[in-house]
């Protein structure tokens, strides 16, 4: 059986070391990529011999921000399709309404709290396995102060 992809794409190791630590258990179904950059982001998407399952993409990168990110890989029709998932700090109306106009799936605020982070990547996981639209809007009954998935 192939592994799902996740891509991770966050600058700070810290964050990525607790998305990594959330998916502990799910390494027989699940490969977990990081990249810390818009720019080694776009070089492995090329790169990659199957596009990932899922994307992972922090909103506040220096040099290229996730919104760039975003535009750019909606752009692409090779990557286009792929899923992705706005990440931030901030539950600000203008950032979740930019991830949506960009064409991400869902707007997500990184949880402070590991065992919530550690249910978000469960579902996560679960949505890349069956109907990830239908998944995100049963996380958002569940955690409507976190999620905001979009149509």
């Amino acid at each position: 059986m192939d592994k799902k992809i996740i891509l991770l794409v966050d600058d700070d190791f810290d964050d990525a070391e607790f998305f990594k630590w959330a998916m502990k258990g799910t390494e027989e179904t699940f490969a977990i990529k990081f990249v810390d950059s818009g720019d080694a982001a776009l070089r492995l998407l090329s790169e990659l011999d199957s596009l990932p399952d899922l994307i992972l993409l922090d909103a506040g990168m220096p040099k290229m921000n996730g919104w760039e990110l975003l535009r750019i890989i909606k752009q692409d029709l090779k990557f286009g399709n792929v899923p992705v998932i706005m990440m931030a700090t901030s539950n600000a109306l203008k950032g979740i309404g930019e991830a949506h106009s960009l064409g991400a799936e869902a707007y997500i605020i990184k949880p402070s709290d590991f065992s919530e982070l550690q249910a978000i990547m469960k579902q996560l996981c679960i949505g890349v396995q069956t109907d990830l639209k239908s998944t995100l809007e049963s996380m958002r009954s569940n955690l409507p102060e976190n999620i905001y998935p979009f149509s």
